[in-house]
């Protein structure tokens, strides 16, 4: 779906939640590291994204504004291309620019408590590690649960997907579908 496919917004009155802000400053960062005298825009929400349709709008976005080698992969991730040093300010204020137009819906910006980690690292333990187990591929060994919890917001957690990478595009698309990444029911 594209992001002309959709209601308009400007119907309506969007806003980010704490989360959703915060992710979009996290943003501006990364443009004011490659353009430290950057100002920041006044960018209007043009839509909620949800986790099905953020990948294409975001490709869609980047191509009107004149970025088309980012492509929506089939894991709902997306790649950049090759961009140039000195391109980088510019893409990433291209980037920031199609966050603010499209962000994650606030419903899906749950906090991370201790029981939602709890059954993140339950999910990564029970299904996700057998399951990249029984496809062939090492990984890293589980820290405690304690452990998991404790450092998730400094480490990002167990990153058990290390050594997938190295078989390209296709390779990740597939075993990305036979072994998702997080629980299907994980909003």
């Amino acid at each position: 779906m594209t992001p002309s496919s959709k209601a308009p917004a400007s119907s309506l009155s969007l806003t980010l939640d704490v989360a959703g802000q915060e992710q979009l400053d996290w943003e501006w960062d990364r443009v004011l590291r490659e353009s430290p005298d950057a100002e920041r825009p006044e960018i209007d929400i043009v839509r909620f994204t949800d986790s099905d349709d953020w990948a294409i709008t975001m490709e869609s976005c980047m191509h009107d504004l004149g970025w088309p080698d980012m492509r929506a992969t089939a894991d709902g991730g997306v790649e950049s291309g090759g961009i140039q040093k000195s391109q980088a300010g510019a893409h990433a204020l291209a980037w920031y620019t199609c966050n603010a137009k499209y962000p994650m819906d606030p419903k899906f910006n749950v906090p991370l408590n201790d029981e939602r980690l709890g059954k993140l690292f339950d999910y990564f333990t029970d299904e996700l590690q057998p399951c990249l187990a029984a496809e062939g591929y090492d990984t890293p060994e589980a820290p405690s649960r304690e452990t998991f919890i404790d450092t998730y917001a400094e480490t990002g957690g167990w990153n058990l997907y290390e050594g997938v990478a190295g078989g390209g595009q296709s390779e990740w698309n597939t075993i990305n579908k036979k072994c998702p990444q997080l629980p299907v029911d994980f909003t």
